[in-house]
Formats: C-alpha cells, structure tokens, sequence
C-alpha cells in the first residue's frame, strides 16, 4: 500500500488533541521575501513568539521566573517581556551567590491544559530563535515522570552574543536525577536554564518552538484522524486487518514505522487484530485516561493503536496487543526492500538503543562478529580470546534513510578514539568497527572517518570487511527497552 508522505495543517493542529491551546500561536508556516525571519523547518508549533500580535490574540502561556533555593545561598534573577533589537522578546536575567555553586535559575512554561499533558509525539525536538552573552544554557523539560522538583530532562546549548537559530533534537535531552527515558508523549513544562554558578545569565528568547520534519507523516483521513489522533476506536469486526493473514509486516498508517511482524499475529476472535509480540522499540505503553487499560501508541510518531491486555491465555507470550486496523498499513513480504549494516562501538546495548531509534531503521539485533569461533557465546566472547567484536546488526529501509546516515549517528554516538575499549569496558570485544558488506559502504565509511581526521579527531575505528554475524543470547536483545534503563557509555553528540 503506498505510503502518503505530507501532514496538512488542520491535522497538526488536531495532532495535539487541541491540548495545543495552551501554546501560543498555531502551526506556521514561515514567511519569506523582506522582513522575514530565519528559515524554519519543515513545520512547527510555536509555545511562544511574545509577540502582542500573536494569531491568538493574547498570551496563553505564562513565564515564571524559577529558582533553586533549596541548598545555601540563593539565585536571584527575573524574566520580563520586553523590545529588543526590535524583536518581542522573552529576556531572563539573573544571578547566583557564591555560597551556591549548584544553583540554577530559569524562565519555566506550562504545556498541560484541562489536566492533560501535551503530547509532543509527532515533533522532532524544540527550536528556538536567541540571542546570549556568550554563556551555555539548556531547555529542560518536565514529563509526567518528573515527580520531584529537581527533576528533569536537558539539553544544552551554546550562544555567541548574537542572534542564533538552534534546533535541539528530543534525543539530546538526557534525564536529570531520575532514569526514565524521555516520553515526550507527556509534556507538563519547558523552560529556558541557565545553572549560573557565580556568573551572570542575559538571554533574549524571539521565538521557540517544537519543530517536525512534514516528510515523516501521511495525510489522514477524517476517520483515521478520528482513532490515531483523538484516540477513538474502530467498531468491531470492521477493520481491514482483523482476518488478515499474510506474510509480512504491519506499520504505522501515520508514520510508516514497522510495528509487527506478521508471525506475531493471532485469532482471538475479539473482532480487532490481535498480536503478542512488537517490534523492539515501536510500540510505547501508557497508562489509559480511563485509569484502567494500558494504551499503546506508535513510538516515532504517537499515533494512538490501540490497548495491550495481559494474562488472557492466547499464546504461550500471554500477552494481547488488541490494536485498530485504520491505525496500520500493510507490507507484503515480497514488497519487502530493506539493506543491512553492522556495527560495533563497545557494549552493544548502548550500540543498539540509539540505532533502533534512527528513522528508517525496521530492526537491530545484537550479536557478535569479526572473531574465529562459530556460533560463540556471551561468556567466550567475555575471554577476549575468539577475537569477536559486540556488533550490532541493522535492517533499514533504504527508501526512508540511507547507509552515510546511520554511520554517521555511529560516530556521534560513542568516543571512536578510544582502542579496545568503551567507558569502563575494557577489552578487544569493546572495539569500535565498522564491518562493511558491499564496496560503496567501505567508501562511505572511508569518506567519514577522513572528515573526522580532517576535524582533528584521532580516529580508532577499524572498517573491516563484514564476516558471518552471529546473534546474541535472547537476553541481551532490546535491553534498554526491556530495563527501561538507559546506556551508561553512549551519549548522542553532534559533530557533523
């Protein structure tokens, strides 16, 4: 079935379940010619602009000036709205004591409305137009999960003293003092930081937004917007899929992400289409507004599914995935054009945790390759001895990504000049490779690694031609996923 590729506005401002009224402004679309400012991505919603001529009249957001007095000392400062360089800007101003060096001050927004969080799902991350005096600061996101006041999710950014558009992906916020993923599917606040420790913060915000990439979803229909975006659900015995049997794989209507798998698919006879497993990574659960169910959401994009059910006996995995058939699309095996990768940059569960999340990717798996023995085993692997390194094997779809972009997320996302070892993992399995399959990726990896040497990096990666790949124990695939936890040694940071 071919896959609709644009999002029109109407739908993103339903996207939001019209919880975007607590934003300020609506989807935009940027302006060019004289006057115009910066161009912007492909759409976006904007939380502010401070401007007086806002397309909503008045000011639904409100900034509060937020900061840290718990420990000694105190931080003062203050957020006002003001004219700046004849912008409308938002300016925070502030200063810490020195009996504080872990203060904080911050301009903090709410982003729930009507006592629903504001699911940013669809979007990509938070853009913002600035201008600093030359310190780092962060935006910091408050989730759902971020029970304790000094919690939080950030990610940080530098300014030069002049007027800069940054774009700040969702997968550049770590969490701060707790260890659940970021579920930007719940979004109670945002807000500007600065962690002054004894200097002076001075920053005007223009505008900030979160940012999409308008290729990454399809246009819906009034009854599919109905189910994947307000939730609603599908009569009965009427969906396309609910005796649908052929090989292949299901995806999401909205996005196209691969959900499952068609050998995961049974008849319960409960008039939807019933499946017991999920594609590593793709499928979110949430706790239903009802208080009772368990919904469960595409991951990408947030699109609603359906609801998962435990304990009912099917299948030996006793476990229900009852989802809508408006929410899938349809892949017949034989449809199936897919292009595989292999990579290795220490524990391959980090290696994993951010390849399976790349756009494009269908499926990772963790194994062990480039060493002598057949079929080896975790613990063998552990003697540094068969010579394998911990290697994860990637399926992607070439059509929604290529090969330069997942080698190039390889790199930023561990330290490639360090030999035989990641963080504290310490050993020749720990090494960063890249195993190429065909002459084009040996060259493409080939190109990257001189752009890093050309960048001043001391480039330790080995690119070897790619042997047989030999799959992990069934406990070590999809780990962060299963723990919830997240990689003690992979951290994304851009530097192409």
């Amino acid at each position: 079935m071919k896959m609709k590729k644009h999002l029109c506005v109407l739908q993103l401002l339903l996207l939001s379940f019209l919880s975007v009224a607590v934003l300020k402004g609506s989807v935009a679309e940027q302006p060019s010619g004289a006057g115009a400012k910066a161009e912007k991505p492909a759409w976006i919603v904007l939380i502010d602009d401070f401007s007086p001529k806002s397309p909503s009249k008045k000011s639904t957001t409100k900034w509060q000036f937020v900061a840290d007095r718990a420990r000694a000392g105190r931080s003062e400062g203050k957020v006002a709205l003001v004219e700046h360089d004849g912008r409308s800007c938002l300016h925070l101003t502030g200063s810490d004591s020195a009996k504080n060096n872990a203060g904080f001050i911050q301009a903090r927004a709410g982003l729930a409305s009507r006592n629903r969080n504001f699911d940013a799902g669809a979007f990509s991350g938070v853009s913002l137009r600035l201008k600093g005096n030359g310190r780092p600061y962060a935006i910091a996101l408050r989730t759902a999960d971020t029970r304790l006041r000094w919690q939080s999710y950030q990610a940080s950014f530098p300014t030069n003293g002049k007027w800069q558009d940054i774009k700040i992906p969702f997968t550049r916020f770590r969490p701060v003092s707790l260890r659940t993923p970021l579920n930007t599917n719940a979004l109670r606040s945002i807000a500007v930081v600065a962690a002054t420790k004894q200097s002076s913060a001075d920053i005007f915000i223009d505008e900030i937004a979160f940012y999409g990439d308008r290729k990454m979803h399809r246009k819906l229909t009034p009854a599919e917007e109905r189910v994947i975006i307000h939730k609603g659900t599908e009569r009965p015995f009427t969906g396309e899929y609910n005796n649908h049997y052929e090989n292949g794989i299901y995806t999401c209507r909205r996005c196209g992400t691969k959900l499952y798998e068609s050998s995961s698919k049974f008849k319960s006879g409960c008039g939807w289409p019933s499946f017991d497993d999920e594609v590593p990574g793709a499928v979110r659960r949430l706790p239903d507004k009802d208080g009772i169910r368990t919904e469960i959401t595409c991951a990408k994009c947030g699109g609603h599914l359906g609801h998962v059910f435990a304990g009912e006996g099917y299948t030996p995995k006793n476990i229900r995935h009852c989802v809508n058939s408006i929410s899938l699309d349809f892949v017949a095996a034989e449809e199936i054009k897919t292009e595989r990768a292999i990579f290795a940059s220490g524990c391959f569960w980090g290696t994993e945790y951010h390849l399976q999340r790349a756009p494009g990717v269908i499926s990772t798996t963790v194994g062990y390759t480039g060493g002598r023995t057949a079929n080896p085993t975790y613990k063998q692997v552990c003697t540094d001895r068969t010579g394998h390194a911990e290697a994860v094997e990637v399926i992607f779809d070439p059509a929604r990504t290529s090969y330069e972009k997942l080698a190039r997320l390889f790199f930023e996302t561990h330290d490639f000049t360090q030999l035989n070892r990641q963080g504290p993992d310490i050993g020749k399995q720990y090494r960063s490779a890249v195993f190429y399959l065909d002459e084009k990726q040996k060259q493409t990896t080939e190109e990257l690694i001189k752009t890093l040497k050309q960048k001043g990096f001391a480039v330790k990666t080995e690119l070897t031609k790619a042997t047989k790949f030999w799959p992990a124990e069934l406990y070590h695939q999809d780990y962060y996923n299963k723990t919830g936890k997240l990689p003690y040694c992979h951290i994304y940071r851009k530097i192409f």
